[in-house]
């Protein structure tokens, strides 16, 4: 966002580069605890204006100092600008149990065993408590919504137990589909798309059949009897149990496409399944109206880039934001977080460790030539954001990689993001190696 003045500097201003339009527009903040003041951001009130779906990001998982800046960003999203949703790279059914603690059910204590199926630092268990206090003296409440597939993409569970509670009151001549998938499900019940992929030749070629075909036949059979579903349920309840089924669909895909990822036999795009779905989780949640309207998304930035994830030319992904942007346009924002020093998290797949990958302490080098990150740096400024929702299209030398866990990525930077978070130093949260 640029100041008055700046605006007037640079109105007329030709073949422009990239490092002076940082120089000029940048927003520095102090990269604080937990709950100290977040007034740094408040400069950013104008860019964001009121766009619906404001999304922020992370180049890798686990950073102590990525939590600890979204922490500031949401208190300054939620008590400043309105928005009053809070949506997490977080199994959509399990989101449910955390957000009714949210609204009362439960004590403080009880955060720690919702957050036990993955690595969950401190630091998030530290957002979740500050939205519970708000939420005892707020009058409008903070919804907390989950946008993934089930437990990061490793069980059926507890998408298929909800479904077969459902069946049974609702349609008992077609539990036996349920019954069908439940228990071949229960053979593959794990913590993470990689480690079910690593585990899923522990079914059969049937059992695997078999499962793909009893879940579509649970979908076709619900939509085949909406009607009467509807009259009894409300159409609320009838496109809830819907989205479960459809949470199973990507998952049961998404595992399978993980399996010839890890092989080298994956097909171009195949890894987006899960992208689509997080995409529909948000839509769905826009599209009910008794749903609050202005929605943060946390997620890696991977996934909430508006343009393809490409690797050497091979497309990986369609990401959830390109989807929000294809279906709201400028109501929705993405906002990318990266760091230029310190060490990230790399993530190997090991199907016997705890959640099915190995967490490396992985020590960061100095940025490569045209990153974002030694762009910025070497501006001179560290602890700042960058908008590129204004920047004019002649800027020359926009760098065109960022990192991407231990790697890059080769993208369109004022294409994929509207603006980036740089902090000077990252570290990975204690809580992994406990």
């Amino acid at each position: 966002m640029r100041s008055k003045r700046n605006q007037k500097l640079n109105v007329g201003e030709k073949n422009m580069r990239f490092e002076e339009w940082v120089k000029n527009n940048h927003i520095p903040f102090k990269l604080n605890h937990h709950d100290d003041n977040y007034d740094d951001f408040k400069p950013l009130s104008e860019l964001i204006g009121d766009t619906r779906v404001v999304a922020l990001g992370e180049n890798s998982h686990f950073i102590k100092e990525f939590f600890l800046l979204r922490h500031n960003l949401l208190r300054f999203f939620i008590e400043e600008l309105g928005f009053k949703t809070f949506a997490f790279e977080f199994g959509f059914a399990e989101s449910h149990i955390i957000n009714n603690w949210l609204h009362g059910k439960g004590t403080d204590d009880d955060i720690g065993k919702y957050l036990t199926h993955f690595y969950y630092p401190e630091e998030l268990k530290t957002t979740f408590l500050w939205l519970k206090e708000y939420n005892k003296v707020a009058q409008e409440k903070i919804t907390f919504l989950g946008i993934d597939i089930p437990r990061n993409g490793g069980s059926y569970f507890p998408n298929i137990e909800i479904l077969h509670d459902f069946f049974k009151t609702a349609d008992k001549d077609a539990l036996h589909i349920i019954d069908d998938a439940l228990n071949i499900a229960k053979k593959i019940d794990y913590f993470s798309t990689s480690q079910a992929a690593l585990k899923l030749h522990e079914l059969t070629d049937s059992e695997r059949t078999h499962l793909t075909c009893q879940i579509a036949r649970t979908k076709v059979r619900l939509e085949a009897m909406a009607p009467i579903h509807i009259e009894k349920y409300g159409i609320e309840k009838y496109e809830t149990i819907l989205h479960y089924i459809n949470g199973l669909i990507y998952l049961d895909y998404n595992v399978q496409a993980m399996a010839g990822f890890i092989s080298g036999a994956g097909m171009q795009g195949d890894m987006g399944a899960k992208d689509k779905y997080m995409a529909d989780s948000v839509l769905w949640h826009l599209n009910n109206p008794q749903s609050e309207q202005k929605v943060i998304v946390v997620a890696h930035n991977a996934h909430i880039q508006k343009t393809p994830i490409l690797y050497d030319g091979f497309l990986s992904c369609i990401p959830m934001g390109q989807r929000l942007k294809e279906a709201i346009g400028d109501d929705y924002m993405s906002l990318g977080i990266t760091s230029h020093i310190g060490h990230t998290a790399a993530l190997y797949p090991e199907a016997d460790t705890k959640y099915g990958f190995r967490v490396d302490n992985y020590q960061l080098q100095e940025p490569n030539e045209g990153s974002v990150e030694k762009s910025i740096h070497d501006c001179g400024i560290t602890n700042s954001f960058v908008s590129f929702k204004n920047m004019p299209e002649d800027v020359l030398s926009i760098p065109n990689m960022i990192r991407f866990d231990s790697m890059y990525m080769e993208i369109k930077l004022e294409k994929a993001f509207d603006g980036i978070f740089q902090i000077e130093k990252s570290s990975v949260s204690e809580f992994v190696y406990e």
